[in-house]
């Protein structure tokens, strides 16, 4: 029963095995995997199987490897760069440096190996090899294909080369207004008659086809020979009796012989020995244009898409299309093949475009998408949220960044950090003024009789009460109260004023009260009593002061 699983398990490796060759050995790790264990199965039934076969000697000999013990079986362990060739010997692999592989009986004296390559190898002769495609060489969007030990890549249109790295047509190879077409190799040229060559730069003359020292032109399609004398024809090969018959003047030039010479008389602007110089004789227009004499210049009918006075300026030289975007011609038109994430006639439309980052954040492309890295303190997808966005400014008070803060510059007549301070919460009106905000001023309407900016300027406000007195407002007029002994609507008299003393007394005033400091020899109260004060002098008589006395 052993010995019939062992010969079935042997035939189902044996028809892995050709199945693997079959397939150019592109084995899989799952199918390396799986003949690994059926190896192990059966070097296992190998060794189990005792009862049939003699027990192992004990000096067990294991060749190019070492015997070791696994539970109750011994098995033959092979070395890196060595496979179990049979049951007790080992072989070289010689697939590589280090690289493992099996060896199957495909006969009864013959064995084959399979090797186990790492990832980016491949088996070619029984070797790994290294796959020349595991590096993508193949640019531009090119695949690349193994060939033997190298590798072909397939290119994408309009790129060529080993690796798919070039634009043939990029540089314009195609000479005398040829048109490059990207072949699968390089480019071919379509050449417009009547060049020809690889690259258009044969014309037909450059078989030089005109004898005797002829000079040959391109003309149109064919081309003209200008023949010296004697010789004329369409190549110079024939002898003429007379050199200006036929005429060899070109451009409508006027010949004539003078001695033995030919000469022509060419009209303006050829010139040349046969008029055969002119503004066109250069080749000016390039990329295929077509010149034409315009008085005494040469002016050009250019091909789609060229332009410029000698055709020289093409559409896609330099690179109109922005952001790497690649410039095609179609018709007469300018084509830009935009790479994500721009769009845009010239793909010069991209997420930054719109100038997304406030506050002078620097803007990124970041995929399909932009990116803002902002400036402190801003912050906020599109730099949008910074010290100001909340508003903090009130009262209609203008806010600025400096530094990490906001500052506030507030409108007349508010003030504070925030402007939040209303001149008029403070009430600056005096005498019970109404304090009100007109546009950008503070206004106090007074009660009467006051007035001012702040109500400040009232009856009293010029201190009318003199020496002392209080003045207090008694409607619209103000009342003084004055200090003794002053008197007057603004306590600007005393009671020495006018002098109450008589007969040339002093007056003072001794706390409220008047006092007349009287000249001998007057007395009284007010200095009114003097010697002549009783009328001493009779019937009729006059009284006078006589110093001291009276005089009758």
């Amino acid at each position: 029963m052993m010995r019939n699983t062992l010969v079935i398990l042997t035939c189902f490796v044996l028809s892995l095995y050709f199945v693997y060759i079959n397939a150019d050995l592109n084995l899989q790790e799952n199918d390396i995997n799986e003949i690994r264990n059926l190896q192990q199965n059966i070097d296992a039934y190998s060794f189990a199987d005792q009862d049939i076969h003699p027990p192992l000697r004990a000096d067990c000999d294991c060749k190019n490897g070492k015997c070791a013990n696994e539970g109750e079986k011994v098995v033959c362990k092979c070395p890196p760069g060595y496979g179990n060739y049979t049951q007790y010997s080992c072989r070289a692999c010689e697939c590589g440096p280090n690289k493992s592989c099996i060896w199957i009986e495909t006969g009864w004296f013959s064995s084959d190996k399979i090797c186990f390559c790492n990832t980016g190898y491949f088996v070619d002769n029984g070797k790994c090899i290294a796959d020349p495609c595991s590096s993508n060489p193949c640019k531009n969007g090119g695949s690349c294909a193994v060939s033997g030990s190298n590798f072909t890549c397939s290119c994408v249109k309009p790129y060529a080369g080993l690796t798919c790295e070039t634009m043939p047509c990029s540089k314009q190879p195609c000479k005398n207004g040829g048109t490059c077409n990207v072949g699968k190799i390089g480019f071919t040229c379509k050449c417009p008659s009547p060049f020809s060559g690889t690259k258009c730069e044969n014309d037909p003359c450059t078989s030089n086809p005109c004898q005797n020292n002829g000079t040959c032109k391109v003309d149109g399609q064919g081309y003209q020979c200008n023949c010296k004398k004697p010789f004329s024809g369409t190549n110079c090969e024939t002898v003429l009796a007379d050199p200006c018959t036929p005429n060899p003047c070109q451009n409508e030039g006027t010949c004539s012989v003078v001695g033995q010479d030919l000469k022509c008389s060419c009209k303006s602007p050829f010139k040349g020995n046969l008029c055969e110089i002119g503004p066109c004789s250069s080749n000016p227009c390039q990329n295929g244009g077509k010149c034409s004499v315009d008085g005494k210049n040469f002016k050009c009918e250019c091909k789609p898409p060229f332009k410029g006075n000698k055709c020289e300026i093409d559409p896609c030289t330099p690179n109109p299309c922005k952001n790497e975007g690649t410039c095609s011609v179609v018709g007469q038109d300018v084509k830009c093949s935009c790479k994500a994430p721009f769009k845009g006639n010239f793909c010069e439309i991209g997420p930054c475009s719109s100038n997304p980052c406030q506050n002078g954040g620097k803007c990124s492309v970041d995929g399909n998408n932009f990116k803002c890295e902002c400036n402190p303190p801003f912050k906020g997808k599109n730099c949008e949220t910074g010290p100001c966005s909340s508003n903090p400014c009130q009262n209609g008070g203008k806010c600025s960044v400096d530094g990490m803060n906001f500052e506030c510059e507030c409108r007349p007549p508010f003030k504070g950090n925030k402007c939040e301070i209303d001149p008029c919460t403070l009430n600056p009106c005096q005498n019970e003024g109404t304090c009100s905000v007109v546009g950008q001023d503070l206004k106090c309407s007074c009660k009467g009789p006051f007035k001012g900016n702040f109500c400040e300027i009232g009856l009293c406000s010029s201190n009318p009460c003199q020496n002392g007195g209080k003045c207090s407002v008694d409607g619209k007029n103000y009342k003084c109260e004055c200090k003794s002994p002053f008197k007057g609507k603004n306590c600007e008299t005393d009671s020495c004023t006018p002098n109450p003393c008589q007969n040339k007394g002093t007056c003072s005033v001794v706390g409220q009260d008047l006092k007349c400091s009287c000249k001998a020899p007057f007395k009284g109260n007010f200095c009114e009593i003097g010697p002549c004060s009783s009328n001493p002098c009779q019937n009729g008589g006059k009284c006078s002061m006589d110093r001291k006395n009276f005089k009758c």
